[in-house]
């Protein structure tokens, strides 16, 4: 079973592809033309905690410090004159995708390689209301993905993470993986999800359960 996300990337052009005469002045004015890419995004579901927990190669708590949208190249290389990875050897265009990166604070660790009073970043895919560059692509403007968790600076969360050899971890799914820690849960003893759509619990016991593994 997967949760399936949906976003939607507008992109204006770099080409000029619009040209209109001036009567007056018999001047030409250079429009750019918007075009829409849409991209969907299948994310893992986990059935319960532990299967969750099993899956994060990082599980900490940390406090947002900062964010920033950046260009991240996350495709798999692929040898364009590979027959069986692609067949008739045709170019292949595969684009860069927009993340929001984000700076934490580890006040705690749980699982992984990551110890209190480190700073780690993290990305999330897509971005607010930014307008980027893109090389060989042009302006491109992103909306917000409505499932992405909308960290907040300054406050603390619970988070589990998949870990990557040379890009930023990333959340396991952006509905089961960041929890509010308990400073910032609006609740007195437990953490609570970020998510309404979250039905998997996690309880402090669950917590120091998982550091003493």
């Amino acid at each position: 079973m997967k949760i399936n996300r949906f976003f939607t990337i507008v992109v204006c052009c770099s080409i000029m592809t619009t040209l209109i005469g001036c009567s007056i002045q018999n001047a030409n004015v250079e429009q750019k033309e918007k075009s829409t890419v849409q991209v969907s995004v299948d994310y893992p579901y986990y059935p319960n905690l532990d299967a969750l927990t099993e899956k994060a190669d990082l599980i900490i708590e940390g406090t947002v410090l900062d964010s920033r949208i950046e260009e991240i190249d996350t495709r798999v290389k692929i040898n364009e004159k590979d027959e069986i990875l692609n067949p008739g050897g045709d170019e292949v265009f595969s684009p860069v995708f927009i993340y929001t990166v984000y700076t934490i604070k580890v006040s705690d660790s749980y699982k992984g390689n990551v110890k209190p009073g480190e700073t780690i970043e993290i990305k999330q895919l897509g971005g607010e209301g930014e307008t980027v560059y893109i090389k060989d692509v042009g302006e491109v403007y992103i909306e917000n993905v409505e499932e992405n968790v909308k960290f907040v600076k300054n406050k603390k969360y619970i988070l589990f993470l998949s870990a990557y050899e040379s890009i930023y971890p990333s959340l396991l799914n952006p509905i089961q993986s960041a929890y509010y820690a308990i400073a910032d849960s609006n609740v007195e003893k437990e953490p609570i999800s970020v998510n309404a759509k979250n039905e998997l619990m996690l309880t402090i016991e669950d917590l120091q359960e998982i550091k003493n593994k």
